[in-house]
């Protein structure tokens, strides 16, 4: 159908599809690619932009609506006017309210809505306005977002009208100290993650995923997808040159999975095609033969002499543990004594950016591949054994990350990024979907902990005695480095003589867990603390009092063994700040 609508002042008609969604149209066809794509669904809020002055989510409106006809839609490229930054923009980076700058431009249109009707509004108000249209940050926290919002609020009632971008690039201004220029790329849209790159003759990648949890490949027949017109390449395990084997510890996980699946997020091939929608066409030709297998979903189950074997080595990926002293003998010289049983579970980390990436040739025979990556360094090693290339001949250029928090770390596509611009001699390029992202990455890893702690009269912990079981999932990624660390700070930030620390994690079916914020600290911090209050409040002791009783100082070692220094140990500090806030 027809469309005429003004973007950014421009007046535009075309012809578009009824279905095509605003999103798609700003991004795909305008090149405006501020409008960030985080979940297609409505629920992100990463593309807001303004329809006739209101916050709209773009990815929920169709170019057939009416809505659309003779509207005027203004997005992030078009708040910078006269080479001069929006009073929002400026108050976003003045205020420290800008991290990753995914969800940025989306926040900053949403902001801009709420001044236009009401420029000085609370911060329930700000509140109240970013959640009904859904504008979610992973990175910054909201605190932030909603003093800037305020403060370009009270600048824009004093008739300020924001700094001229050429004053902020060469020093400081007295309204913005803080102003770099990565900030400046992110409050206006500039700045591009993997998905907002297009490149000439480029090709679009997609990936078919395991159908089952666990099973025996039997065979793959691609041929359909192959003669397919618009299809430039179908890759599975076949056509890796080198070693099919990935892992960030052990090379436990397959490159593209050949003759198994261990869980449904395992790669099983790839179509590179001329447009998104063929390669999707083409992953629904392919055939794959399974022979399902029994599996196993959790440690109790895995740990079963007659269990499935997730890994022909068994089920057990990692053991450690810690002693000092004699727990036996310290609890029985203890005034208090508790037991508990504590359960956390998988975390999904939720960054607002699905996993994007693009592969190109290189002249020299080798490849570059250009995603948001936690381990530039590690991809080229695993990459390198995978392509049977020499690491110099990998090259890893480390995008924007639109939030990770540990989840970007391990294997997921760029192996076919590399076999895909290798195998056609074109660029490529693979977005996931937020579905697939949530299928396919790492998680936090849930754990089972069971807890014996116990204290004499005066307070002081005599001992800690700990069963820490993680569930790793299909693959081991950083699992064995994550029960490690559960284990060294099994006892918290305290000084505890007799320790007693025992951790396992098993292999299952799930979706692998890895590396996220606190690894694996969080999950045994939940379960001391609450035996710390517990003790504490037996002793009728006040909780703060108790744990600066017991807090790590200089000299003192952890139950790591890792004698405290200057300027490590923060804890007793810490406890005082909690309590004064408190």
């Amino acid at each position: 159908m027809q469309v005429e609508f003004t973007v950014n002042g421009e007046k535009i008609s075309d012809d578009l599809p009824r279905d095509m969604t605003l999103m798609r149209y700003l991004r795909d066809t305008l090149g405006l690619t501020g409008t960030k794509d985080g979940c297609s669904s409505g629920h992100c809020g990463a593309c807001t932009v303004l329809l006739n002055g209101q916050a709209i989510r773009a990815c929920l409106i169709k170019m057939g609506m009416p809505r659309t006809q003779g509207a005027t839609i203004e997005t992030i490229e078009g708040l910078t006017k006269d080479d001069r930054l929006h009073p929002v923009q400026a108050a976003f980076i003045e205020h420290s309210a800008v991290q990753c700058g995914f969800c940025t431009p989306g926040v900053i249109i949403a902001a801009k809505a709420l001044l236009d009707e009401n420029p000085l509004p609370s911060r329930d108000e700000i509140k109240a306005a970013l959640t009904k249209n859904r504008n979610l940050c992973r990175c910054t926290g909201y605190v932030k977002i909603i003093d800037a919002i305020q403060a370009a609020g009270e600048w824009m009632a004093e008739g300020w009208m924001g700094p001229k971008l050429a004053e902020l690039l060469v020093g400081e201004t007295a309204s913005a100290p803080l102003l770099r220029r990565d900030s400046i790329g992110m409050v206006t849209g500039q700045t591009q993650f993997g998905d907002d790159i297009a490149l000439e003759d480029m090709l679009h990648g997609r990936i078919l995923w395991s159908d089952h949890p666990h099973a025996d490949i039997l065979g793959i027949d691609t041929s359909e997808a192959v003669a397919m017109d618009g299809v430039a390449l179908v890759l599975t395990a076949k056509d890796i040159p080198g070693e099919n084997k990935a892992g960030l510890i052990f090379d436990d996980q397959p490159a593209i999975a050949g003759d198994k699946v261990r869980f449904i997020g395992d790669p099983v091939a790839a179509v590179f095609a001329e447009t998104p929608d063929i390669a999707e066409q083409a992953l629904a030709k392919i055939n794959v033969d399974y022979r399902p297998l029994p599996a196993v979903f959790s440690p109790d189950q895995a740990r079963l002499p007659d269990a499935p074997r997730v890994h022909e080595k068994g089920n057990l990926c990692h053991h450690a543990k810690i002693e000092r002293g004699n727990v036996d003998e310290a609890f029985s010289q203890c005034a208090v004594v508790f037991e508990g049983s504590y359960q956390t579970p998988f975390i999904e980390h939720a960054f607002l950016e699905p996993e994007s990436g693009l592969g190109i040739p290189a002249e020299d025979g080798g490849v570059i591949i250009k995603l948001g990556t936690q381990g530039a360094f590690e991809d080229r090693r695993q990459l390198a054994r995978i392509l049977a290339l020499p690491e110099d001949k990998v090259r890893i250029v480390q995008l924007p990350i639109g939030g990770a928090f540990g989840a970007k770390e391990d294997i997921l596509f760029y192996q076919f990024l590399a076999l895909g611009a290798m195998g056609t001699g074109r660029p490529v390029k693979i977005v996931l979907t937020r579905e697939e992202s949530l299928r396919t990455h790492v998680k936090r890893h849930p754990a089972w902990m069971y807890f014996k702690t116990g204290a004499d009269e005066q307070g002081r912990v005599l001992a800690i005695a700990a069963r820490i079981t993680l569930d790793t999932g299909a693959y081991a990624s950083l699992g064995p480095d994550v029960l490690e660390n559960t284990v060294v700070f099994g006892c918290g930030p305290y000084y505890v003589p007799n320790v007693k620390l025992e951790g396992w994690a098993w292999y299952t079916n799930n979706v692998p867990a890895g590396a996220m914020r606190g690894f694996g600290v969080n999950q045994v911090a939940f379960a001391l603390e609450q035996q710390m209050d517990m003790m504490a409040r037996a002793l009728n002791i006040d909780p703060f009092e108790f744990r600066m009783l017991n807090a790590l100082v200089v000299g003192l070692p952890s139950a790591a063994d890792h004698v405290m220094e200057e300027g490590v140990v923060a804890i007793k500090p810490t406890i005082a700040a909690a309590k004064a806030a408190f």
